[in-house]
């Protein structure tokens, strides 16, 4: 198979920002109940997170592979999209510490003092805002990652107008 025209990957990158720009307008806008509800609401979040991960590694894969790495400042492309890999992968490890910070919803034990009302209370209130935190940060991670794919695709294509072959 002929190695694919740099416009490919351009394309390519900006339907991965795109797609990075509608994961994080859903966790931005992701709405939940403590418990069971937070399970149902983030975990496919999480899901999507990590597919956008593995695709930005395959997308790295494909522009080192490329016939581009022969143009002056494909280097600095390639560190970028190792750069959106890892801010992906944080949206990721945010994601999943949001779930961790989830209360879990067992029955109350008659002899735990957990069980008193204004404890159970506190502790809900703690546990929201670690989760509230933790989504604002994926949300930045994913946020930093649309961009990156953004600024690579743009340089993919500005390379192809004016590509110059690095010195030997």
């Amino acid at each position: 198979m002929p190695p694919l025209p740099l416009t490919e990957p351009g394309d390519e990158l900006h339907d991965l920002a795109v797609d990075f720009e509608t994961l994080y307008a859903r966790v931005r806008d992701v709405s939940y109940t403590p418990g069971s509800d937070a399970w149902r609401q983030i975990t496919p979040l999480l899901l999507i997170s990590h597919n956008l991960t593995a695709t930005a590694l395959v997308r790295l894969r494909a522009l080192d592979n490329s016939p581009g790495t022969t143009i002056i400042g494909s280097r600095s492309g390639r560190e970028l999209m190792v750069s959106v890999a890892f801010f992906s992968a944080r949206a990721g490890a945010d994601l999943a510490h949001a779930l961790l910070a989830n209360p879990a919803e067992d029955p109350p034990h008659p002899v735990s003092p957990a069980d008193e009302p204004s404890v159970r209370t506190a502790v809900l209130a703690e546990a929201i805002a670690k989760m509230t935190g933790h989504l604002a940060d994926a949300v930045h991670h994913l946020d930093l990652s649309a961009t990156g794919c953004h600024s690579v695709a743009a340089a993919v294509r500005d390379a192809t107008a004016t590509a110059q072959p690095t010195p030997s």
